[in-house]
């Protein structure tokens, strides 16, 4: 009797057993290590300090040039649209860290009329017709370190710094007007351009999705240094009397993107 009792007790409890829900197990944690490429959307301000020197006409005794050689900005803003890819690895539970290469491009243009630094020249009387300039970035690319924390499994905030390129181009037009003009001759102007190198710091937040979509945002700076280039040296109407200046810009990008990549 103690036997079938035991023997009953023992299919009840396993009969209960299969009642009770079974507690679901925790759900590994997403990798962050992997190849990834993505295309991101956003704006980029253009920081510029315009700075004028070696200003010819070379000026007699009496004449003088009160702000000659001060700077001023030519700043603008513009929708910017690019593309990144990049690698990362997991060196831990809370860290990752990360190589990347972007390229990017915008349409940042601004003229100033007249350029810094040549407004009170006089020769006799304040001269008329100074010389307006422009300063203009196109594309631009990086290539990156990324040290990330991870706030939660999904969720990385990192910061990032390395090299920088941007494509600048500089443009000066000189109109010559009646009286007591700066430009002389025709009508004419100039433009260079150049790819200059800099370097570039930020940081961001990045959030994964499904373990494939990794959603950001981002923002960098970046400073490229100050590019000196003389215009019109070669449109001189006489010994130590022409238009040719030499400018000295200065700079520097802020650029904000959101992006979303895949990681492969």
């Amino acid at each position: 009797m103690i036997a079938g009792a035991l023997a009953w007790a023992a299919v009840a409890g396993s009969a209960l057993a299969a009642d009770l829900p079974v507690k679901a197990q925790p759900a590994a944690a997403p990798s962050w290590s992997g190849f990834y490429a993505g295309v991101s959307l956003g704006a980029r301000w253009a920081d510029n300090d315009w700075q004028t020197s070696d200003i010819a006409p070379s000026f007699g005794a009496g004449s003088f040039v009160p702000t000659a050689g001060a700077a001023g900005a030519i700043d603008s803003v513009a929708a910017r649209f690019g593309g990144y890819l990049g690698y990362n690895a997991q060196i831990s539970t809370s860290w990752v860290a990360g190589v990347e290469a972007d390229f990017g491009w915008a349409d940042n243009k601004k003229t100033t009329n007249p350029i810094p630094g040549t407004v009170g020249l006089f020769l006799g009387a304040p001269l008329i017709g100074l010389p307006s300039g422009s300063v203009r970035e196109t594309w631009d690319g990086s290539l990156r370190g990324r040290l990330g924390y991870l706030v939660s499994p999904a969720t990385l905030v990192y910061g990032t710094g390395g090299v920088a390129w941007q494509r600048l181009e500089l443009s000066a037009n000189c109109t010559v007007v009646p009286g007591n003009s700066f430009c002389f001759g025709a009508p004419h102007n100039e433009t260079y351009a150049s790819t200059r190198v800099g370097w570039t710091v930020g940081g961001g937040v990045e959030h994964m999705i499904g373990g494939h979509w990794l959603l950001r945002a981002d923002y960098r700076y970046a400073d490229f240094g100050t590019w000196t280039q003389t215009f019109f040296a070669a449109g001189g109407v006489g010994i130590g009397f022409d238009d040719r200046f030499t400018a000295h810009v200065t700079a520097r990008t802020h650029t904000a993107t959101v992006g979303l990549a895949y990681k492969f």
